[in-house]
């Protein structure tokens, strides 16, 4: 009887500890060196992948310690590890992906894929802040079809993405590499390029498109594959070194010249930097960018927009946005124009209930903050 009960003693404890490692099991385990499971709290970027194939993810360059990890097949919201080396400050960098038969075929040389990897898409990681931002890999990618893309500028990162500038990215041709080698589906693809960087002076992150002449949409070139036609070739500066620029945003800097910390708020909602930060020190600047609404087909901006209730000062103590330095009366609602820089300064100390917030200086973004040197 004894016996009988140390066995049904053991096989309850085995039981229990297959059902214990069995509930945590994730159904895409590691392959190998590949994390290919979704971190869906301590990740580093989150990724939607629209195509057939498993991808492999590098962080800035093709080499075993720059990688980040696996990325399912028609995966959603897939988080990517957050290895610490790696993600170590905030700073934008080109994600660069293969597949999976890639990156298995040149391990050992991984640097052979450098001109023809699946593709690249620009990421933005914040240490400190937020990294909610989904970053897509395009359906229309994994084909026989070749789109050479030809960046010949040392300054200009360009993203490319289908049907209008905030539309999905089939790829990224960062600066400093001549060529990059798209490989497409059969199909018709609308191409509009848009270029990306993180300004860490001004800790903001910058968004520029060309614009057409004559017009106010963004520039853009038509491409099919199919029907015996299986490779294109697209030379940005031969394309765009010509063409005017617009961000597609307006930039507002805070000139903090009070004794303390200042924060910007729009109503209740506390304005952050890209970097996740939130009081501004004094006699510091900070920027914020300031996106304008879509208006048409998604391959143009609104000029402006009505913005209200800003509010700057400490926490608590914040206060509205006034006509001028002389003039109290409280800004209720504000017109910002696309491709403006508006200068607030804050003045004053809100223990002595001298804190006051006024525009002081309206001019266009620096020419060189947008189109950027070929």
């Amino acid at each position: 009887m004894k016996k009988i009960k140390r066995n049904a003693m053991f096989a309850f404890v085995l039981a229990a500890a297959i059902l214990l490692f069995s509930c945590g099991e994730d159904p895409t385990p590691k392959d190998g060196d590949l994390d290919f499971s979704s971190h869906n709290t301590d990740y580093s970027i989150l990724v939607r992948n629209g195509t057939g194939e498993r991808l492999v993810a590098f962080k800035g360059e093709l080499k075993a310690e720059a990688l980040i990890g696996g990325i399912p097949a028609h995966a959603n919201n897939h988080g990517l590890p957050k290895n610490l080396t790696l993600f170590d400050k905030t700073e934008d960098f080109p994600l660069i992906i293969l597949t999976e038969k890639q990156y298995k075929d040149n391990k050992s040389n991984l640097i052979s894929q450098r001109n023809t990897p699946f593709t690249r898409v620009y990421v933005f990681y914040n240490k400190s802040g937020d990294n909610t931002s989904v970053y897509e890999i395009a359906d229309g990618l994994g084909g026989d079809n070749k789109l050479e893309i030809i960046n010949a500028s040392n300054s200009i990162n360009v993203e490319l993405r289908l049907n209008g500038v905030a539309g999905e990215t089939i790829g990224y041709a960062p600066a400093g590499i001549l060529n990059t080698t798209l490989r497409l589906q059969d199909g018709n693809y609308n191409i509009f390029p848009v270029f990306k960087r993180y300004n860490k002076t001004r800790d903001v992150v910058e968004t520029v498109y060309p614009k057409g002449t004559g017009s106010n949409y963004a520039w853009f070139r038509s491409y099919s594959f199919g029907e015996g036609t299986d490779q294109a070739s697209m030379n940005l500066k031969e394309l765009l070194q010509a063409t005017t620029f617009t961000s597609g945003a307006a930039w507002v800097v805070i000139n903090n010249q009070t004794p303390g910390g200042i924060r910007f708020l729009e109503g209740s909602n506390v304005r952050k930097t890209a970097s996740g930060l939130e009081n501004i020190m004094n006699n510091v600047t900070r920027t914020f960018q300031i996106d304008m609404p879509k208006a048409g087909e998604g391959n143009k901006y609104a000029d402006s927009i009505v913005v209200a209730n800003w509010k700057f000062g400490p926490s608590g103590f914040d206060v509205p946005l006034q006509t001028s330095e002389s003039n109290p009366a409280t800004v209720s609602s504000l017109t910002i124009e696309q491709g403006k820089m508006y200068t607030i300064t804050v003045t004053g100390d809100h223990n002595n209930e001298t804190l006051k917030a006024w525009v002081s200086n309206i001019t266009d973004i620096p020419v060189n903050e947008l189109g950027g040197n070929w």
